[in-house]
């Protein structure tokens, strides 16, 4: 039965529109480096020494040819460095599949075999700050939790955040991500497709916050999570439905939606939002992983 929740809950949250956005992102990225690559030649182009057209397109060929070259270049390095990542966590971090954290490991372990995922690494670090994050591109992913994390989130609201990252990897999110650097490594380029980038960014988070309502099956817990995540332990209970109305009234002017456009996650009030939207979808779920079981 979990791993038919599982497989109906990765089937509900995820939305083909994602993928059509990230396509864009490509798109758009491939044709902005074009651009820099052919004016960045045309640009030291002599007019007069006389170069024939033969000469113009060879020496437009061989920008092309070295532009994707240090794309490559770039995408190489930014591979090894993700690896690296892994080793940073393997020598100074807390591994839970080989530690006493039994309950983290095993839930860690069935979640995955019920989204239909590989093994994911799952480690501590000291951060006293409320976070996590994954990465990888090939096996093993990994998941890092900061410690704030384990200190002052509950054991269900952790489910929530170790769903919410699982999701990053189950949608290849964390693969997309090592794809897209190479571009903003690039002059003039970067900061236009570190902004771009964002539109992305926000929607995997969406993605992921979807992920873990279709699986943990409660809007509640979601966005109590996320709401401690956002504005830390100590007020996260004082955020009532009168804070979160004035929030919402300014979410909706434009100067927010604007701000919004140069941060990597949705602002709060939106992925609050975001989750009173889709909690509708939970009840089919459950509808036909019930009516499968009596079959």
């Amino acid at each position: 039965m979990q791993q038919q929740k599982g497989r109906e809950a990765v089937k509900r949250a995820n939305l083909t529109s994602d993928y059509v956005v990230l396509a864009a992102t490509f798109f758009g990225f491939f044709m902005m480096t074009s651009a820099y690559f052919l004016i960045s030649y045309i640009a030291g182009i002599d007019a007069a020494a006389g170069q024939d057209l033969a000469e113009v397109l060879l020496g437009l060929f061989m920008a092309l040819f070295l532009g994707g070259l240090l794309f490559l270049a770039i995408l190489g390095v930014g591979m090894f460095w993700n690896r690296m990542m892994r080793q940073v966590m393997l020598g100074n971090a807390l591994q839970v599949e080989y530690s006493d954290f039994a309950w983290l490991r095993d839930w860690a372990n069935h979640v995955a075999k019920d989204l239909g995922m590989p093994r994911v690494e799952v480690f501590v670090t000291q951060d006293p700050y409320i976070n996590a994050y994954a990465f990888g591109f090939i096996k093993p992913y990994c998941i890092v939790l900061h410690s704030g994390s384990i200190r002052y989130l509950s054991r269900e609201e952790l489910k929530v955040v170790v769903v919410h990252e699982m999701a990053h990897i189950k949608y290849w999110h964390t693969n997309a991500a090592v794809y897209l650097q190479p571009f903003l490594a690039i002059p003039i380029v970067g900061p236009i497709a570190s902004w771009f980038i964002g539109f992305w960014n926000r929607r995997c988070e969406l993605t992921a916050d979807r992920l873990a309502l279709m699986y943990m099956e409660d809007p509640e817990l979601v966005k109590k999570s996320l709401i401690k995540v956002h504005v830390g332990p100590d007020v996260a209970k004082d955020m009532n439905e009168v804070a979160r109305q004035w929030l919402q009234h300014t979410a909706e002017r434009p100067m927010n939606h604007f701000a919004q456009t140069f941060s990597s996650h949705p602002f709060l009030v939106r992925r609050l939002s975001h989750i009173d939207k889709w909690a509708p979808s939970i009840r089919p779920v459950c509808a036909q992983v019930d009516q499968s079981d009596v079959r």
